[in-house]
């Protein structure tokens, strides 16, 4: 369990994605938000202010995932942020990292490398003593 909640917002256009990824984070002792657009996850995120956020590239319709990232970065630049596709392609990835994103993880996604990215995010966290 985490000493101080952390707050773990979660992009994707998938309903049944977010459901499952909250759930399995909250088991863990997270506060977790959720949305389904990019224009959504701003609107929360200006008023949550999260520690970390698991963002969707490839949304079906408004902001796309690199949109929403760049605005995240402007809004609350402490917020961690992993991306989250099916494109492997180089190129969105090195666009990611140079935006500010942390990690970078391909789907179909294990558990495993899931957790493992979250709690990296975590890990960068507690060092900067927040």
């Amino acid at each position: 369990m985490l000493k101080k909640k952390i707050k773990l917002m979660v992009l994707d256009d998938e309903r049944d994605i977010c459901e499952f990824v909250k759930a399995l984070f909250r088991k863990k002792g997270f506060s977790v938000f959720s949305a389904l657009s990019g224009n959504e996850a701003i609107r929360k995120i200006k008023k949550i202010k999260p520690d970390i956020a698991l963002l969707d590239i490839y949304l079906k319709k408004g902001l796309d995932g690199l949109k929403t990232l760049k605005k995240i970065r402007e809004i609350s630049p402490l917020c961690r942020c992993v991306m989250v596709t099916w494109d492997s392609a180089v190129s969105k990835i090195r666009e990611a990292k140079e935006m500010g994103a942390v990690s970078y993880l391909v789907k179909p996604l294990t558990i495993t490398e899931l957790l493992r990215v979250v709690y990296r995010a975590v890990s960068g966290i507690r060092k900067r003593g927040k």
